[in-house]
């Protein structure tokens, strides 16, 4: 059985009959406290404003990945807002060298300051990979860690990032010692191709990595292993919630939840570079 409103299937969420269509629990949620997106904005825009009145040579931190969301992150800071972040990559040892031009060729591009990272999450990507479990979460919770350090030692109050779903009804959340967190896409909705067409004027190419993923080499491939073992993608419930706000169709969706197809090239390049997969 399939949400009528969303791609979530049984297999993938609860489903129940609600006047008379069967429905996901997360959509049914959503029609009883639906979001007020303009209230969201107002928020962000509000705090983000301040900032300019505040001294110093830095606005906030980015965290800055190379890929389009974080990219397009920087150009609503610098040319909307006008405001100057301290753009932050945290390079696990995985991230992809078309990311890592991007990210170069963007901020030079705005004269924006880009500090580079160099971590190493080997054991960590070997480990799910081989459960054939995601790496979102735990890679991007130890990323957050390393911005929020920057944040934490230049005395900046915010960490702005390049998520496009808000935290349920909010697109701010606090982090650690009076830091917050402003995913900074969520109040607009911006749709995959108004995305692109966004960054047409700027230096950045989209790298074919497998999946959707426009910097991370390991992705696909998780995603490969994953549906391997579930028969789905790890990637439903982001790709259910872009649906049910209407940021993307569903027949896209079923499109962008099939099982990838990594380039060899993908492969050669993680094994090359240490992990052992």
């Amino acid at each position: 059985m399939e949400c009528s409103i969303c791609v979530h299937t049984s297999k993938t969420k609860k489903i129940i009959c609600y006047e008379g269509k069967p429905i996901c629990v997360d959509c049914l949620a959503m029609l009883k406290y639906p979001i007020d997106f303009e209230r969201m904005r107002k928020e962000v825009e509000d705090i983000l404003h301040n900032l300019k009145k505040e001294g110093g040579k830095y606005h906030c931190i980015l965290a800055f990945s190379g890929g389009k969301d974080s990219v397009l992150a920087l150009k609503l800071l610098k040319e909307g807002l006008k405001l100057n972040p301290l753009c932050v990559m945290v390079d696990n040892k995985y991230m992809a060298k078309e990311a890592i031009e991007n990210a170069l060729n963007v901020a030079k591009y705005y004269g924006a300051d880009l500090m580079i990272l160099n971590r190493d999450y080997t054991d960590l990507f070997e480990d799910v990979i081989k459960r054939g479990e995601s790496p979102c979460r735990r890679c991007s919770r130890l990323i957050l860690r390393e911005v929020w350090r920057i944040a934490k030692m230049l005395g900046l109050k915010y960490v702005v990032t390049g998520h496009e779903l808000p935290f349920g009804h909010s697109a701010i959340r606090d982090m650690k010692e009076g830091i917050k967190m402003i995913r900074l896409l969520a109040p607009y909705k911006f749709k995959e191709e108004e995305k692109y067409e966004m960054l047409k004027d700027l230096p950045w190419k989209k790298p074919d990595l497998g999946g959707y993923t426009t910097n991370c080499l390991v992705l696909g491939v998780a995603l490969e292993r994953f549906y391997d073992k579930y028969g789905f993608s790890f990637e439903i419930d982001r790709i259910a919630t872009l649906v049910r706000l209407g940021l993307l169709s569903k027949d896209k969706a079923k499109e962008a939840l099939k099982k990838p197809e990594v380039p060899k090239e993908v492969y050669e390049e993680l094994r090359r570079r240490g992990l052992k997969i």
